[in-house]
């Protein structure tokens, strides 16, 4: 189903006019950009392509339902451009995802302990995938090592989150009081 142009990047104005197809295509100012997209918008126009498939695929794939409506389709798309499960760019997807996910899960300023929990997890899962990727590569052992020990840090945060308890959902902060005994 992929055709071999699918491993190559994208040019500025071909996303965006998959992004002008899809009705996600943000305006230009026409004072900086008189010509359309250049080259150095490529990446913040993947991030708006990015969005927009990842809303359209929640809104079509539930995973919590059983079965997964649209789950099994949605794979069978994804799995069919994605370079093989050792290949490093696959890696370097997945370590992105996850990164991405981490900080989506803490962007709030008052993140419960379970969503820090989970980005720090996700943190950790994105490190071990980088090991993987930079082992596969040939990398020292000792950045390898560095690699898993920021993983292993993200993972201990995720486990004291996850133990600390935190306040009760619309508790009333208490106040200071000195006791004597």
């Amino acid at each position: 189903m992929a055709r071999p142009s699918a491993r190559r990047p994208s040019s500025a104005r071909a996303l965006y006019r998959a992004l002008d197809e899809l009705g996600a295509a943000p305006v230009p100012d026409p004072g900086l950009r008189p010509d359309g997209p250049k080259r150095t918008d490529s990446a913040l126009l993947l991030g708006v392509l990015l969005a927009k498939t990842e809303l359209d695929a929640a809104v079509r794939a539930d995973p919590t339902q059983e079965p997964p409506r649209g789950l099994i389709q949605l794979l069978t798309g994804y799995r069919s451009t994605i370079p093989s499960p050792s290949d490093e760019t696959r890696l370097r997807l997945l370590s992105m995802r996850l990164i991405r996910s981490a900080i989506e899960a803490t962007l709030d300023e008052d993140s419960s302990p379970l969503a820090q929990a989970a980005g720090d997890a996700a943190l950790a899962a994105a490190g071990l995938i980088d090991a993987e990727r930079l082992r596969g590569t040939g990398a020292t052992p000792k950045t390898i090592n560095t690699t898993i020990d920021a993983a292993t840090q993200s993972l201990q945060a995720a486990t004291i989150s996850l133990i600390t308890p935190g306040p009760e959902p619309n508790a009333k902060p208490l106040p200071d009081l000195m006791i004597s005994s």
